[in-house]
């Protein structure tokens, strides 16, 4: 972006190429009259704004411009979210006029990251590559065979201790979390991500099953704007349905062992 008339133009092209949503990423170095006209603009023509909160700055810019949801729980090992920040978030959820302010903390890839490291067996499971050419899954298998020399998990032990406050002082500050996986880092496949993370909000956290179940469900649903046909098991809406043979609001791992799937009414599994 080239100044504001210049993310104004962007996000219009976009609006008209039919987007669904405008993610920023390091808006801490945008001017903040350029972050405010994409914002802005992008609110004009009724689209969503998510922004990057790895970095302090980032999500100071993103609160003063009104973004609407914010992603991941920053790249620092600083012990917590900083006091001015929190009293910005707590000014903006206190607003019950503008909705509630959303967040996706993507955080289980941190604390799955030994056990797939040193479990590589798991690699064993053709999940994470079904439709890949064997070339690709070989070069994959490579790229992650010395998961300690790479610099994206240089961070991962100093990190990891933090997320559990940063999680707290968002939900304390009412803040409604979603779960997201940020899949496709190293390590971090598709097909295992979602429960994955869903097991380390209950099982590190703390957090309640079925609050987590919520996050997966019915708030991104209402977040996206499409909670009229999806995000509940509820007359009129889609019939896209999992079914777990046990009681995951005890056991929330069986989530990984799914019995049976229905999309848009029609049973797959």
């Amino acid at each position: 972006v080239n100044g504001a008339e210049d993310g104004r133009k962007k996000i219009r092209k976009l609006a008209k190429a039919g987007v669904d949503v405008i993610k920023l990423i390091d808006q801490d170095q945008m001017t903040m009259e350029e972050l405010k006209a994409v914002v802005d603009e992008a609110h004009k023509n009724s689209l969503k704004v998510v922004a990057h909160g790895h970095r302090p700055e980032e999500i100071r810019r993103g609160l003063q411009v009104g973004v609407d949801c914010f992603e991941h729980t920053g790249l620092s090992s600083a012990p917590s979210y900083p006091d001015d920040i929190m009293a910005m978030i707590k000014e903006r959820t206190a607003q019950m006029n503008l909705g509630p302010l959303f967040w996706c903390p993507t955080v289980e890839g941190l604390y799955n990251y030994e056990y797939m490291r040193d479990n590589p067996e798991r690699l064993d499971n053709d999940s994470w590559h079904r439709g890949l050419p064997d070339s690709v899954i070989v070069d994959i298998k490579n790229s992650i065979a010395h998961p300690d020399r790479m610099p994206y998990f240089q961070l991962t032990p100093s990190r990891k201790p933090t997320l559990e406050t940063k999680i707290k002082q968002l939900l304390d500050a009412g803040v409604v979390l979603m779960i997201g996986t940020d899949s496709g880092i190293p390590m971090k496949f598709h097909s295992q991500s979602t429960w994955n993370e869903l097991d380390v909000w209950v099982n590190e956290f703390g957090i309640d099953p079925m609050y987590a179940i919520r996050a997966a469900t019915y708030w991104p649903s209402l977040w996206m704007g499409v909670a009229d046909e999806v995000g509940t098991i509820t007359p009129g809406k889609y019939a896209d349905i999992i079914a777990v043979d046990g009681d995951v609001l005890r056991y929330i791992s069986l989530l990984q062992d799914v019995d049976l799937v229905i999309k848009h009414g029609k049973r797959y599994k």
